[in-house]
């Protein structure tokens, strides 16, 4: 994470900077208050993003993202990013696919094994010790080595716990497994992991191991065919964040053999060594974890690879009252908090604070169309016939339904005075920054003659004579939601007053059991928002398979009819562009994948989600990258005095 290469989105470009009224408090020590917590600092543990702000900072990578980008990296851990041209990405002949990490040489991590006159192994951090006590570190204990490489992310694959970490199990196995609990299952021949043999699980463990090898200081990942996106989840703060083997051996985590691995499969939290403790080589170290107070400090590594960075501390603290927040930003007390977004204009104009939003987020947000539906006993249809007090269960499968509806929406209205001016109209699941994303893509307006054109074609004409009365849902509390669909209803009222949309909001249980797990939805209509996993478009976690694969998270709930339009038109694509390594032939295939988005009206993309940040006026550094979440990556933070 070299400071040249972490670029930031600049806190005052554009802004006017308020003079502070106090001197600067804590110096070298940035406060940040916000309403969380952090469950575990285990990176093959976590998946949430909350945690992730742990692991980011005490914990490196192979690779790095590039400041605010979401698809190029720069070295971390491994010295160079693997491509086609400098050899380190091999195409092999028989359809696998190479990744070989050249290992940064002389790292250490937080903590180094220092050898006694007894011969035991004591650990000691390293930025405490003597002279002599460093010429007395046990070589690879707390010295980095591509064996520890290798034993991450092993570790993360074979705990099975983090949805996250189980994305490189979808590496190494090119998709064919999901997680290891599967694998495990399917070369046992069991319906469970619990029953399967210790043979059989140490077939797998064989199996995995031989697809990840150490050659002196380089690492060789291979994987049995094409999977794009296998540099943007080995920058992902979760199970590609390299530990210690030798300590986390001696902590009571696995010790990498293939026999016991099992033992340690999805641990309860209270069971995992690694929750509360750290060893990584991360710009800060974990100092103080206090439970009670909700507090979390970490402390500037001195021995850190690169530069050290600014700060010496950073506080993390939970404080659910915003009122409280408020008042120790004001006062000076706090650097960030966490802040409601409808105090963001009255917070930019308070002296001393800087406000910053508008900032992008991965996902887009839009209203889901769903078919065919559960017609026993669904008010969302009314009737269930195409008579003007409902509608049939296969509503939205023609498309001309679906374009009409795109057509009375009116993506202005919410783009100028709901969402304020603050982000863009969504041009289909790639957002910003995501492979086949282009500005001049096509993306629906509000036209009322192209809504009527096309409803006067739905159902053979019948649809614009009798009408129809439907039930559209959204989370209780999204008044962004409620909004959308609320200028949906007036557009297609204006359109045709027997077009009657109703309105209901519903807690987020009530939400998943109208379209989770059911071999039916129940919801015609609902406003939602998916982000992807990773930066690549392709792949089981992606923004394109997301929204436009048969199997992706979308067709998982959007019901059969949309499952088969996906399967039809738009795997064939998908397929082919994951089976490509090099990103200029894939780029225009995503690209017309977002084209078709439009043209088959899959879904009413609204808007691309935006975030913003409430801090001090002395701090700056933020990079805002929008894969990680925005998650607060500390190390390129600098806090000024006033």
């Amino acid at each position: 994470m070299h400071r040249a290469l972490a670029a930031s989105l600049g806190l005052g470009l554009g802004l006017m900077a308020s003079v502070a009224i106090a001197e600067t408090k804590n110096p070298g020590t940035f406060v940040f208050l916000w309403s969380d917590d952090i469950e575990s600092f285990d990176p093959a543990y976590i998946a949430d993003t909350a945690s992730s702000y742990g692991v980011l900072n005490v914990y490196s990578r192979l690779l790095n993202f590039k400041g605010s980008e979401i698809s190029e990296f720069v070295p971390s851990l491994s010295t160079e990013v693997p491509t086609l041209d400098n050899g380190l990405i091999v195409e092999n002949e028989d359809g696998s696919v190479s990744y070989t990490f050249p290992i940064r040489q002389d790292v250490h991590f937080h903590k180094v094994g220092i050898k006694g006159a007894d011969g035991a192994i004591s650990w000691k951090f390293y930025d405490e010790l003597s002279e002599d006590e460093r010429s007395s570190i046990q070589p690879g204990y707390g010295e980095l080595t591509a064996e520890d490489v290798r034993y991450s992310l092993l570790r993360a694959m074979l705990m099975g716990k983090s949805w996250m970490a189980n994305a490189i199990t979808e590496v190494v196995t090119a998709s064919k497994y999901p997680t290891i609990a599967d694998w495990a299952q399917d070369v046992g021949g069991v319906d469970d992991i619990a029953k399967a043999s210790p043979e059989a699980l140490r077939e797998v463990y064989d199996a995995l191991a031989s697809q990840i090898v150490v050659e002196g200081d380089r690492v060789t990942l291979t994987i049995p065919s094409s999977f794009p996106a296998t540099l943007g989840i080995m920058a992902l703060p979760f199970g590609a964040s390299i530990v210690d083997q030798e300590w986390a051996s001696s902590v009571g985590g696995w010790d990498g053999s293939g026999d016991t691995w099992m033992t340690y499969y999805r641990p309860e939290l209270s069971a995992d060594p690694l929750f509360d403790q750290e060893n990584g080589t991360g710009p800060f170290s974990l100092e103080e974890w206090d439970k009670t107070e909700r507090r979390i400090t970490l402390k500037r590594f001195e021995g850190f690879w690169d530069k050290p960075a600014s700060l010496e501390r950073v506080v993390i603290r939970s404080v659910p009252e915003w009122t409280t927040r408020r008042l120790q930003l004001l006062s000076g007390d706090a650097d960030f908090v966490a802040a409601p977004v409808e105090f963001l204009d009255e917070l930019a104009k308070t002296e001393g604070v800087k406000v910053v939003d508008g900032l992008p987020k991965v996902f887009p947000r839009g209203l889901f169309y769903f078919w065919p539906l559960d017609a026993v006993d669904n008010p969302a249809i009314g009737s269930g016939q195409l008579d003007g007090r409902g509608i049939p269960p296969d509503f939205f499968a023609d498309i001309d339904v679906r374009k009409g509806f795109n057509y009375s929406q009116n993506y202005q209205v919410l783009l100028e005075q709901v969402l304020l001016g603050k982000t863009v109209q969504a041009h289909g699941p790639m957002v910003r920054g995501i492979m086949g994303y282009r500005k001049d893509s096509p993306v629906y307006s509000w036209d009322p003659e192209k809504a009527t054109e096309h409803f006067k074609k739905a159902f053979n004409g019948k649809l614009w004579d009798v009408g129809f009365e439907l039930t559209a849902y959204v989370q209780d509390g999204v008044t962004q939601g409620v909004a959308a669909l609320t200028v949906l209803q007036q557009g297609l009222q204006r359109v045709n007053p027997k077009f009657r949309l109703k309105i209901q909001s519903l807690p987020s249980s009530q939400l998943s059991a109208l379209r989770n797990n059911r071999e039916m939805p129940a919801a015609p209509l609902m406003y939602m928002g998916w982000g992807p996993d990773y930066s690549d478009p392709g792949g089981p976690l992606g923004a394109a398979s997301y929204y436009l694969s048969p199997t992706g998270l979308v067709g998982g709930f959007s019901g059969q009819g949309y499952r088969d339009l996906m399967a039809e038109k738009f795997k064939p694509l998908l397929d082919e562009a994951w089976a490509l390594n090099d990103p200029a032939e894939r780029e225009p295939i995503y690209a017309k994948l977002q084209e078709m988005s439009f043209d088959y009206a899959s879904t009413q993309f609204l808007w691309e989600d935006f975030a913003y940040i409430v801090v001090r006026d002395n701090i700056d550094g933020y990079v805002h990258n929008m894969i990680t979440y925005g998650a607060w990556d500390f190390y390129p933070i600098t806090k000024a005095d006033n």
